[in-house]
């Protein structure tokens, strides 16, 4: 009774911090105070401060952290009503697409080399930008640790839904194939969250995005890696 007790607390107290959240984005609409942002950081204060252990949060968090899988799969509907257009610029989502995956690599080897980080630290960072299911498998296989993958996977999503919108307005990207293409490549789930805000297009346009990097950096990450290392 005290296991379900604490499960039913912590899932209210996290569905208040994000009713809240979104409630506060939609008066003030700042990149800065993303509902998914807030509530992940008001939690973390909130544990912290009560010096909750994260196995115990985790009694009701997990059942939270079970929609994940169906939430990520409903970002299929836009994308299917969108199949069109997405048929139509095809080549050119697939170039971004690989672009996208072979700058992340290059750059991610590059920059934690040159900082002199572990190879176990650089191989967790490298699947960044591909949704967490994915990436902890990635980089399990790959040599790098899963849990830290996983935060790189949130620093990456988080930054692109913050920094995203004033690059748009810096570079004047006003196109919703290249809005939808940035977000969902680089921020996976998240980004195309934010993705949708700009419209369904933009929106199916990053599911498509987010989905097809996954799948192929399922296969090629590891493949680069081997040639590589």
């Amino acid at each position: 009774m005290k296991i379900i007790l604490t499960s039913i607390l912590f899932i209210i107290v996290t569905l208040v911090i994000f009713i809240f959240s979104t409630n506060l984005y939609k008066k003030y609409p700042l990149p800065i105070l993303n509902p998914s942002l807030i509530t992940t950081t008001v939690v973390i204060m909130f544990l912290l401060l009560f010096q909750i252990p994260y196995d115990t949060y985790m009694l009701g968090g997990k059942w939270i952290h079970e929609l994940l899988g169906p939430s990520v799969v409903a970002l299929a509907y836009p994308l299917y009503k969108h199949i069109g257009l997405i048929i139509k610029h095809f080549k050119i989502i697939i170039s971004c697409i690989f672009t996208g995956m072979i700058v992340n690599m290059v750059s991610i080897l590059s920059f934690f080399i040159w900082l002199g980080f572990s190879n176990e630290v650089t191989l967790s960072a490298i699947p960044k930008s591909i949704t967490s299911a994915i990436a902890i498998e990635v980089a399990n296989q790959i040599g790098g640790i899963p849990s830290l993958a996983v935060v790189f996977v949130m620093m990456a999503g988080f930054s692109g839904i913050i920094l995203g919108p004033y690059l748009f307005k810096w570079f004047n990207i006003q196109s919703e194939l290249g809005r939808g293409m940035a977000l969902g490549n680089a921020s996976h789930a998240i980004g195309t969250s934010k993705a949708l805000e700009y419209g369904a297009t933009t929106g199916s346009i990053s599911s498509t995005g987010m989905i097809l990097s996954a799948v192929l950096s399922a296969f090629l990450i590891p493949i680069f890696i081997t040639i590589i290392f």
